[in-house]
């Protein structure tokens, strides 16, 4: 029944584009933006993995901790060691071959490991208990001639941020500098490295989320230095100067449950308008350990606006789960003593399920996805 589902949703994505615009939903990645980056850098890993094959190396997270020295390994070949300490973390290994956290999993009990040595290509590590960060660099011939780094919440979802500052006036780890100068010296492009403390955890090469943080800088210069250095392999150091910009937070909306339901595109548009939100904003689903899930990420310059809007769209989506279960629970009972009655009750509250597809196809294949990592964990 699940492989139907979503074989069904991703048949129907070809109309995606016809979809949105007859519902007239926006596109998060162009429609706010008047400066863009240019088409020859890769927006996801897989693109990257291709384009830049004599650097493609650092997809093998697995290569990853063992160049920094780690205790790593693959999880097929795990089995419980003294000199092993708990908490290890599971993940796949490739990095251009998955998306968001799927499969990340934080483990704090032998007996818990077994069950996923089943999945390909799953490795393990030691679990680096401090907060994460993450750095886009611009290299220009093995030289980093610029940088962005995004500063993490310390309040986390299992391994996940609350929120993330993004800030001119952020700097790396110097250890990220130095792993970057002496494993990709001779590489042109963007690089994006996630860390925590001074051991990095995934390496891609692409800018994050797709550059849209970069986007939304609306800096010009910025945006034309990156295209200098991915279309012209140089950077045009004056304009330096003028690449910084006005500081910003990434919120990532949290619940600790699998989501069923989901509000249409244009109430989630009233909310961030309500709370002066920047116009980047999206569905974005990332499995959290076992049960939990981000569900939706949004732009605001104002942290505590920001905050509220979080807290905001947090409550009323539990509350959504939570009513549509009631609203099923009733039309049940309520079907038991009069069958008439109870159906019309049932088709309702379908009517009312079914807002949930006023969204684009993508978003609602996403969602699925997610719901179903979380119930059946693949």
């Amino acid at each position: 029944m699940t492989d139907i589902i979503e074989n069904f949703l991703k048949k129907i994505r070809q109309f995606e584009l016809d979809w949105c615009n007859m519902m007239n939903f926006k596109n998060p990645y162009t429609d706010p933006f008047e400066y863009f980056i240019s088409k020859n850098l890769p927006d996801f890993d897989g693109q990257a993995f291709n384009k830049y094959k004599k650097h493609n190396f650092v997809y093998d997270k697995l290569w990853v901790a063992r160049s920094q020295g780690l205790m790593c390994g693959k999880l097929i070949d795990l089995k419980k060691n003294e000199n092993i300490k708990l908490p290890i973390f599971i993940k796949p290994r490739w990095g251009h071959e998955t998306a968001t956290s799927k499969n990340c999993f934080k483990i704090k009990n032998w007996n818990e490991i077994d069950k996923y040595k089943s999945i390909p290509d799953m490795m393990w590590s030691e679990f680096i208990d401090a907060n994460e960060q993450m750095t886009d660099f611009l290299i220009v011939k093995g030289v980093i001639v610029f940088q962005i780094t995004y500063y993490y919440s310390d309040t986390q979802n299992e391994f996940i941020d609350d929120w993330k500052l993004i800030s001119s006036n952020n700097k790396p780890n110097y250890k990220m500098i130095e792993w970057v100068n002496t494993h990709l010296n001779n590489f042109t492009g963007p690089v994006n490295v996630q860390y925590r403390s001074d051991k990095i955890i995934e390496v891609g090469l692409r800018l994050a989320r797709g550059g849209a943080y970069i986007l939304s800088t609306k800096n010009k210069y910025l945006i034309q230095n990156i295209n200098n250095v991915v279309d012209n392999n140089y950077w045009d150091h004056s304009l330096t100067e003028k690449c910084f910009f006005e500081s910003f937070y990434s919120f990532k909306c949290y619940l600790d449950m699998p989501l069923l339901y989901i509000f249409p595109q244009y109430y989630m548009d009233s909310i961030m308008k309500k709370f002066n939100c920047m116009p980047f904003y999206e569905y974005y689903f990332e499995p959290a350990g076992k049960m939990g899930s981000v569900f939706f990420q949004f732009l605001n310059k104002d942290f505590e606006k920001g905050m509220m809007a979080k807290k905001y769209i947090e409550n009323i989506l539990l509350l959504a789960q939570f009513m549509i279960y009631f609203l099923v629970f009733c039309s049940l009972i309520v079907f038991k003593y009069n069958k008439k009655m109870g159906l019309i009750f049932l088709v309702l509250v379908g009517l009312l399920f079914q807002t949930r597809f006023l969204n684009p196809i993508s978003v609602c294949l996403q969602q699925y996805k997610a719901f179903k990592q979380m119930i059946y964990n693949f």
